[in-house]
């Protein structure tokens, strides 16, 4: 038993040090660090609209997703909008414009609106954009979008 554990240990500790540097492979993508999280104050959404603004540049607010969350604090929720708020009277849309410096989020509702504790802002930045043509085929029919008595006729509308 003495002698398998010594040879046991002999090999490990050869197996150890006979290991070498290897060479540097590709790259691998990017985590999460292209993700920011953004945590703003008290948003009051009984005003006919909000604003929230975050610094940035353009390039970043057109090249990345934004996801907007408010905090309800009595229920301890988070609401993804555009969505509902709490209770589903008020239905809140999401728009977005560049101000220099900041990406403005301007949240505007339908109903009467709700006062929230905190907001939440997640940017996730794109790394690669491919720009894809829209698809005017239908059903193998070349078909003009952009006029409408065409479209009307093909689907034999009023």
């Amino acid at each position: 038993m003495k002698a398998f554990c010594s040879l046991t240990t002999v090999i490990c500790l050869l197996t150890l040090f006979s290991c070498k540097k290897g060479d540097q492979g590709e790259p691998g993508i990017d985590g999460n660090a292209n993700v920011v999280q953004y945590n703003l104050a008290a948003v009051d959404l009984t005003a006919p609209f909000a604003t929230l603004n975050i610094p940035t540049t353009a390039d970043t607010m057109n090249n990345s997703a934004w996801y907007v969350y408010l905090h309800y604090q009595s229920l301890d929720r988070w609401y993804l909008v555009p969505g509902n708020g709490v209770g589903g009277t008020t239905t809140y849309r999401v728009s977005m414009s560049y101000v220099s410096p900041n990406a403005v989020i301007y949240i505007d509702k339908t109903g009467p609106g709700e006062k929230y504790d905190k907001a939440r802002v997640v940017r996730v930045y794109s790394n690669k954009q491919v720009n894809l043509s829209v698809n005017t085929q239908v059903r193998g029919i070349s078909l003009d979008f952009s006029n409408y008595e065409a479209i009307r006729n093909y689907f034999k509308l009023p």
